[in-house]
């Protein structure tokens, strides 16, 4: 998928955080967001992704020349970020039964998924009771396996420590595929293979 930032805009109570902001993310490839802390990293992935609205300009998507509207673009793309609130009250096993409700997946068998999360062993535990690392593994290992063209990340490599890290490269080697992936980070470790940049900066 294509994503072409068009002169937007986005602005809190407190001010603007994004300003006259052009730029095109090209189809397929891996793309680096980066920026100092509250130069709106965050606010991007969450305006693309459709969850917050431009307060001026647009964004406008394409997939294989056909343009998409950006009231449908929650069924094309999936988001990863520490701040995701998953449903603490089931288990992974409901929990993945639940998300293939409403997006096609890679995984469709449970079994097959709980290897790859590696939950086998707390698959009956509430997510409630998850340290944050298990918790962030989950959310990530859900959005990477949904069949969607978009991938977006928000500091994804939170609270993994280093073996999960390596855990994660693999997990993005095996299942971003021909998705046009965004990563906003300012840890390089999650920018290594990142073939374009864009760099926020305060206003």
């Amino acid at each position: 998928m294509h994503v072409e930032l068009q002169n937007l805009w986005k602005r809190y109570n407190a001010g603007w955080i994004i300003k006259a902001l052009d730029f095109k993310f090209d189809s397929g490839g891996t793309h680096a967001v980066v920026g100092s802390n509250g130069s709106g990293k965050s606010t991007l992935i969450q305006t693309i992704s459709g969850l917050l609205s431009p307060s001026k300009g647009q964004i406008n998507y394409t997939l294989q020349d056909q343009v998409i509207d950006r009231d449908e673009i929650h069924k094309y793309v999936s988001v990863a970020a520490a701040y995701t609130e998953l449903d603490e009250e089931l288990n992974a096993i409901e929990l993945f039964n639940h998300v293939r409700k409403f997006k096609p997946l890679l995984i469709n068998d449970v079994t097959e998924f709980l290897d790859v999360v590696d939950l086998k062993k707390d698959k009956y535990k509430a997510i409630s009771g998850y340290s944050s690392g298990m918790k962030q593994r989950l959310n990530l290992a859900l959005t990477l396996i949904m069949d969607v063209p978009l991938l977006l990340m928000d500091e994804p490599s939170s609270f993994l420590d280093e073996g999960k890290r390596a855990w994660l490269d693999e997990m993005l080697s095996a299942y971003t595929g021909s998705k046009t992936v965004i990563i906003a980070s300012n840890d390089e470790r999650d920018l290594k293979n990142c073939t374009q940049r864009l760099e926020l900066l305060t206003l």
